[in-house]
């Protein structure tokens, strides 16, 4: 083998290993808001976005995918509750979405919220990937 040669084969193998987006697409949440209705239900207006989680096997393409099912939970919590562990009140919704990226949905909470600002909403789509805690309104 000539000198130069390792040099050149070790960057191969390193780019070969290394991969592009090395990573699994899952769907996260881009942008949260949280807003009271008036019979005191809370509405939050969800926008996705395709989150990249590294370590996780390759990037499959699954966010361009047409018709993904998507599921997203709003989750209130007290502000005493670090390691939100205990949900107070909990929404999910499920649906099919034309593309993960940019799709807005909206939840509702299932009964009146009490007016308290110390509670937290935390706002996701998969564990895996990127969640927005909101202020209760």
């Amino acid at each position: 083998m000539r000198p130069w040669s390792r040099p050149i084969l070790l960057m191969l193998l390193v780019l070969t290993t290394a991969g592009c987006e090395h990573g699994i697409e899952v769907a996260g949440v881009l942008e949260a808001t949280a807003s009271r209705l008036e019979d005191d239900r809370v509405s939050v207006a969800v926008t996705l976005s395709c989150d990249l989680v590294y370590g996780m096997g390759r990037a499959d393409g699954r966010c361009d995918a047409d018709g993904d099912r998507v599921c997203v939970s709003a989750r209130w919590y007290a502000a005493d509750d670090t390691l939100f562990a205990s949900p107070l009140t909990t929404v999910e919704q499920c649906q099919e979405v034309p593309t993960i990226r940019g799709t807005q949905l909206t939840l509702t909470s299932p009964d009146a919220m009490a007016v308290d600002p110390s509670l937290r909403v935390l706002v996701r789509a998969d564990p895996l990937a990127t969640a927005i805690i909101l202020a209760n309104p």
